[in-house]
């Protein structure tokens, strides 16, 4: 669960991503259907490496690929509608041997928190699917 501590990481870090809630992110209720907010945070994530010089077809060029590993999420309210423009911070807050945990945040076009939360992802090699080392250059950032 998000945590005040990842809470202020996303706020420290200032990265963010915008997306357009297109009608497909909808639901019946009119309002972004709950798990879409895991996809934005899954393209903030990538843009947040792209954005640090990391990109994630050549990691797994290197022999390093990210599978899901636990992924957790709190709404806070009304959620955002169609043709909103979003805000989703990214920011990494943990690299352990094998797994990476990033601190993610949803914020409304008035700036209201929608919704927060961790995606923690394991480092496997692309073929085999074993576990292998989390990169340095991840563990370097948080070291910083």
């Amino acid at each position: 669960m998000a945590t005040a501590d990842s809470n202020a990481l996303v706020a420290r870090m200032g990265f963010f991503h915008e997306i357009d809630v297109r009608y497909a992110d909808t639901d019946a209720q009119g309002h972004v259907f709950f798990a879409n907010y895991l996809t934005f945070f899954d393209e903030a994530m990538t843009f947040y490496l792209k954005n640090r010089g990391v990109d994630a077809a050549q990691l797994e060029d290197e022999g390093i690929g990210f599978v899901y590993a636990d992924v957790q999420c709190r709404w806070r309210g009304s959620g955002a509608r169609f043709g909103e423009r979003l805000r989703v911070h990214c920011a990494l807050q943990a690299v352990g041997n094998t797994s990476v945990t990033f601190a993610c945040a949803v914020d409304g076009p008035d700036a209201r928190r929608i919704c927060e939360g961790t995606v923690v992802v394991v480092c496997v090699d692309p073929q085999t699917k074993a576990k292998v080392r989390a990169p340095d250059a991840l563990r370097e950032w948080v070291a910083t």
